[in-house]
């Protein structure tokens, strides 16, 4: 990793746990392995899914709870939630898990297939829109099908364009500071 990041690599990722849940031992060694990421503010990737609903291939966690203490560890890491995090996000409507999540950003990788274009919406009003990155788990879906739902929730231009990439290019190109609150609503 300290090659990697010597060379500039843009972050890590994406990490999972598809064999077994994260353990506590998981989550030691991840806070040790990953500190140099807390420096120079890049983002690691973690694989979550939502914890009931239909069984498929690559749906592992079946609690969110080893989540919130992988946050709780890495408190200076710009943590990317791939998959809305499983729905992790309707969990900082809770003060200490908001204050644990002001680096997490959810991406909306695999949206289509999981939830209603509604999520959208109820995410930006929970966490603001700077927090959600555009991931479409390509080619299982091209992003087309994602913008035509962007456009279907009516959300704003500028919402738009931060979901679709403003988002990830501050985040990958000017390493930023924790984001918390939700700042900007539908």
């Amino acid at each position: 990793m300290q090659r990697c990041l010597s060379l500039g690599v843009g972050g890590i990722g994406e990490l999972a746990f598809y064999q077994q849940e994260i353990s506590h031992r998981d989550i030691r060694r991840l806070s040790a392995i990953l500190q140099p990421l807390s420096k120079p503010g890049l983002p690691l990737l973690l694989h979550a899914n939502e914890p009931v609903g239909h069984d498929y291939p690559g749906k592992s966690l079946k609690d969110l709870r080893p989540i919130y203490q992988l946050l709780l560890a890495l408190p200076e890491i710009n943590i990317i939630l791939a998959h809305w995090g499983g729905g992790f996000f309707l969990y900082e409507l809770m003060p200490e898990v908001a204050r644990a999540a002001q680096r997490v950003y959810y991406d909306t990788a695999a949206s289509p297939f999981l939830y209603r274009p509604l999520i959208y919406k109820i995410a930006l009003n929970i966490v603001g829109p700077r927090r959600i990155l555009f991931g479409s788990d390509y080619p299982l879906l091209s992003p087309s099908r994602y913008f035509d739902e962007l456009k279907g929730v009516r959300l704003s231009e500028r919402n738009q364009a931060l979901i679709k990439g403003r988002n990830a290019q501050r985040l990958l190109l000017e390493k930023t500071k924790p984001i918390m609150g939700q700042g900007d609503h539908v």
